[in-house]
């Protein structure tokens, strides 16, 4: 056995020790190897003030060949999740050193355009993005009547030239929403292009959806493309509002032998230290294998996180607080999800949202909400 194989092992087995002994739920600084107080390698693509916008919210990226290229939620007025907000991104040639001037992807004057979810199509070295627009806030939408032409709607558009220019948008929203859903919000993280199996190719993104009126029919499914973006059908739904798993805002990742695992943001269905729901799905998004189970693993307030699978590991971002929005880390899986161990800590102090993205054989990007919301920083992250 070599060394680095070793070492896999004997953390697997102190990570086995600590959550029989219950240890997992107050996970310390001290098993993290702690970045938060480098500076060497951050740089902040959004701030307040910037191009006018009070804040900058929901932050997600994706890397070209040659390109990185993050978006986020250009907020007018508030941080508030309604209102006046843009769709935005910025592109970087030198792996997020630095940042081009801001570009506006999509804006409705004073309607709200969310949740940007970015997906790369590797053989086409495309950009495919998918998002939302709406005229009602999430409460309306939840709880008062409406028609089909205020409800959420969902978009497309893509990019061949690493994000200097962007298609029309096209409305698919009967493509990827039912009728009977209220909530519908794509993402907000990137989506996944299958690389494994009879399903090779499939573009694959969650989103988050509600199936009754009131504020506690959360679910969540899963919308896939066979077609590189072009067109778009509804996958694996979860519409169980009786578990204990109020599933939000979901991330995705493949697995290396071909299975989508699915973590989900439990939106106060569980107990307060279970603020994660898992499943998989083992024919390329169709359906889950098993009901979404609410999970212990993760020391995650509610919030969205994200998933990146990387050669044989699979790493997950979070806020390390159940019950606030702090201390930012990164974890790691060597055994196709079925255990976590600590990794990095990235940010102390305030941090929310975050997305995550390979920028090389031996580097990670992360880019995540700080300051009170006010900041956007990206942190790359050469691999221990």
């Amino acid at each position: 056995m070599n060394r680095k194989h070793l070492m896999r092992s004997l953390l697997s087995i102190l990570f086995v020790l600590l959550t029989a002994n219950g240890l997992c739920q107050t996970i310390t600084d001290q098993k993290f190897i702690d970045l938060s107080n480098d500076s060497s390698s951050v740089s902040i693509p959004f701030y307040g003030g910037l191009n006018g916008y009070y804040a900058y919210r929901i932050p997600t990226i994706i890397k070209t060949k040659t390109t990185l290229v993050v978006f986020a939620e250009g907020r007018k007025n508030s941080t508030s999740d309604f209102g006046d907000i843009d769709l935005v991104y910025r592109r970087s040639l030198d792996k997020g050193r630095t940042w081009e001037p801001l570009q506006v992807l999509h804006d409705l004057d004073t309607l709200a355009v969310q949740n940007p979810v970015p997906i790369y199509v590797a053989k086409e070295n495309k950009i495919v993005l998918l998002f939302n627009t709406t005229s009602l806030s999430e409460h309306d939408i939840l709880n008062k009547e409406y028609g089909l032409k205020n409800e959420r709607k969902a978009f497309l558009t893509s990019s061949s030239d690493d994000g200097k220019t962007w298609d029309i948008p096209k409305d698919i929203t009967r493509q990827v929403k039912r009728k009977t859903w209220r909530w519908h919000a794509l993402g907000p993280v990137h989506g996944i292009q299958l690389q494994y199996g009879r399903f090779a190719g499939r573009l694959v993104a969650p989103v988050a959806i509600s199936i009754e009126k009131g504020n506690t029919a959360y679910c969540m499914a899963l919308v896939y493309s066979d077609d590189q973006g072009t067109n778009w059908k509804i996958g694996a739904v979860d519409e169980n509002i009786s578990d204990a798993v109020r599933a939000n805002e979901t991330t995705i990742s493949e697995l290396n032998d071909g299975r989508i695992y699915v973590n989900t943001r439990d939106h106060k269905g569980g107990s307060a230290e279970k603020n994660r729901g898992e499943t998989l799905s083992i024919d390329g998004g169709l359906t889950f294998e098993k009901p979404i189970v609410e999970s212990d693993k993760f020391p995650s307030p509610i919030v969205q996180s994200a998933l990146l699978s990387y050669n044989d590991r699979v790493f997950f971002s979070t806020p390390s607080s159940y019950d606030k929005r702090e201390n930012l880390i990164i974890m790691v899986s060597h055994d196709h999800t079925e255990t976590w161990l600590p990794f990095y800590k990235v940010h102390n102090g305030f941090s929310a949202y975050s997305d995550m993205v390979q920028l090389d054989e031996n580097t990670l990007g992360v880019i995540y909400e700080t300051d009170e919301y006010k900041k956007i920083r990206f942190r790359s992250i050469v691999l221990e």
